[in-house]
């Protein structure tokens, strides 16, 4: 063995990659009694599954092999999460799950008929759809524009919080044997003469194994290349606004418009918008939802945040005098026919892959590892495989150059932001008209200093909103590897939205409104104790903090890993909350 890494016990595998669909496929083998190692360069769950929003959806997807893995999985899921109860206990497998239904609307005749014709060919495959009478319409969602003209309920949508259920998977696992690692980057694989894959390249030495899964998200493609199996996965980034707490109920179901499904489906690279308004149990609403293939380019542009803050609005009449915390962005593993590659690389015995989820992987992820897991120890599998197959005839050449893609094993470019995206502040309405709050001094409103800076903000912003205004989007770093993130995360855990207000340290940005000559300064360290972990213990390299929703758990690593309520913040490795800002 190279270099200075050991393991007791060489594994049968090892899963590249903690995110949930990693750590869905190492707990199915393990299950099954596979010894497997998981590796992430950064925290546990710390990237696409810290910017996912957690939805478990079968309203979104036509009749077809997706949809098929998607109600596997959502039939999975349940028994699953009762399964790690058991063998786990109630805290260390708590993972929000929730059935709380979807619901699709649409404004004007064409996108009505297309909306009914949708629903009628999805309920011969199984799918339940209602379609509500205009008169049921406020009962599901009081505040829903009167503009809609058909609605269409979906009961068996859900939703749980992914970096917990990533973490619970993967205590499981740990709990069997197996062994899960951050900070370990994986390089590519070493292979005997026959060309058989016999171990993992890493920066800390090779790893022996009968097996390595990419499970990588959106870098899979890079690893495929590193081990000489090229795989056209590209990343698709989204964006996401994340509005003020509002009351309980304001907005009860993740709720689309109709053209949802077109722009989730659209193969062309460039901008993609359809809205989305989703409200989370801390109270904030997430406003999305865009597609843009530009490679690892982290930029947040403010015309997308205006363009998705005038969907909401145009759903939800009353967000428009909603204030916007925060903006961020992720990236989706997208593939070139729009379906995920589960199985063995007939290219490179000892290769499998598990990845090209794009936006739906936390719904495919519980049958997507059981699907792994089966075809690995030769078990029947629980549905047809050939669909997602990587040598399948829509994978044959890759959608296009992904500018910036790091090879395999090199950190993730932090999300910053674009031209103008100081200005994504505001209430709903002035995001989505433009410049907003915060201006030099000068005017009406509360006035106060940022860093010695005279600045106005109107009544009831928060620290953070001024912060935003002002170009903040990543003035901190994180407190290893010095990499920059966001002050705006909502959930008052990690401890890199601190500021000094007042000469007080440690007062939470996105909690503290904002009061008349408040005086604003950066903070370059928290003084606060080290939070109290909750999941933690099990999540390899430090990643998910514990389960409390009123903002006072959680652990945040190097890598910005959970925190502990509905919120999340993203950094260059994704940092996430405990269920809340998703991408």
């Amino acid at each position: 063995m190279h270099g200075s890494w050991t393991y007791g016990q060489h594994p049968d595998a090892v899963v590249v990659g903690s995110g949930i669909i990693g750590a869905a496929c190492a707990e199915a083998l393990t299950r099954r009694g596979v010894r497997v190692l998981v590796l992430d360069r950064g925290a546990v769950a710390s990237a696409t599954t810290a910017s996912g929003e957690g939805n478990l959806l079968v309203s979104d997807k036509p009749p077809g092999p997706e949809l098929g893995l998607a109600l596997a999985s959502l039939r999975r899921w349940p028994a699953l999460l009762a399964e790690l109860r058991e063998e786990l206990g109630p805290r260390r497998a708590a993972c929000e799950y929730e059935r709380k239904g979807g619901l699709v609307v649409a404004i004007g005749a064409a996108q009505s008929a297309a909306l009914h014709a949708f629903a009628a060919a999805q309920r011969v495959v199984g799918v339940e759809a209602h379609a509500l009478a205009p008169d049921e319409f406020a009962a599901y969602e009081p505040h829903l524009t009167p503009r809609a003209t058909a609605v269409l309920h979906y009961p068996q949508d859900a939703q749980l919080q992914p970096v917990l259920a990533a973490t619970a998977l993967l205590a499981a696992v740990r709990a069997r044997g197996g062994e899960v690692r951050g900070g370990v980057a994986a390089l590519g694989v070493r292979r005997d003469r026959r060309g058989r894959v016999r171990a993992v390249r890493t920066a800390r030495g090779d790893v022996p194994c009968g097996a390595v899964v990419n499970a990588c998200g959106p870098w899979a493609g890079s690893f495929a290349d590193a081990a000489g199996a090229p795989l056209p996965v590209a990343p698709r980034r989204g964006l996401v606004l994340v509005t003020a707490p509002l009351p309980a109920g304001t907005v009860r179901h993740k709720v689309y418009a109709a053209d949802y499904v077109g722009a989730v489906g659209a193969a062309e690279a460039d901008l993609r918008l359809s809205t989305v308004v989703e409200a989370t149990q801390a109270g904030t609403v997430l406003i999305g939802s865009s597609r843009q293939r530009v490679g690892f380019d982290p930029a947040i542009p403010v015309a997308v945040l205006r363009a998705l803050a005038r969907g909401a609005t145009a759903l939800f009449p009353l967000l428009a005098a909603v204030p916007v915390l925060r903006a961020y962005g992720g990236f989706r593993p997208y593939t070139p026919d729009h379906l995920p590659v589960i199985g063995p690389d007939p290219r490179r015995a000892g290769l499998w892959h598990a990845t090209g989820h794009e936006g739906a992987g936390i719904g495919l992820a519980a049958a997507t590892g059981d699907l792994l897991a089966e075809l690995f120890t030769g078990e029947p599998p629980h549905l047809d495989p050939a669909p997602f197959r990587v040598d399948r005839p829509g994978l044959r050449g890759a959608p296009e150059a992904a500018g910036g893609v790091p090879a395999a094993g090199v950190a993730a470019v932090p999300v910053r932001p674009g031209p103008g995206a100081e200005r994504a502040e505001g209430p709903v309405a002035r995001v989505a008209a433009g410049p907003g709050v915060a201006q030099a001094d000068g005017g009406g409103g509360v006035p106060l200093t940022v860093d010695g800076v005279a600045r106005r903000a109107r009544p009831g912003d928060t620290v953070a909103t001024v912060l935003l205004a002002t170009g903040r989007a990543a003035w901190r770093t994180t407190r290893g590897g010095d990499r920059p993130r966001g002050v705006f995360c909502g959930i008052g855990v990690c401890h890199d939205c601190l500021v000094v207000v007042n000469g007080l340290p440690d007062v939470r940005a996105c909690l503290r409104e904002v009061a008349p000559g408040d005086a604003v300064e950066t903070q370059r360290g928290a003084v606060l104790p080290g939070p109290a972990t909750g999941a933690g213990e099990d999540s390899g390299g430090g990643g998910a903090g514990a389960a409390g929703r009123d903002g006072g758990g959680g652990a945040v690593d190097a890598s910005g890993a959970a925190g502990s309520t509905r919120t999340a913040a993203v950094d260059g490795d994704g940092a996430h909350g405990d269920g809340g800002d998703r991408a």
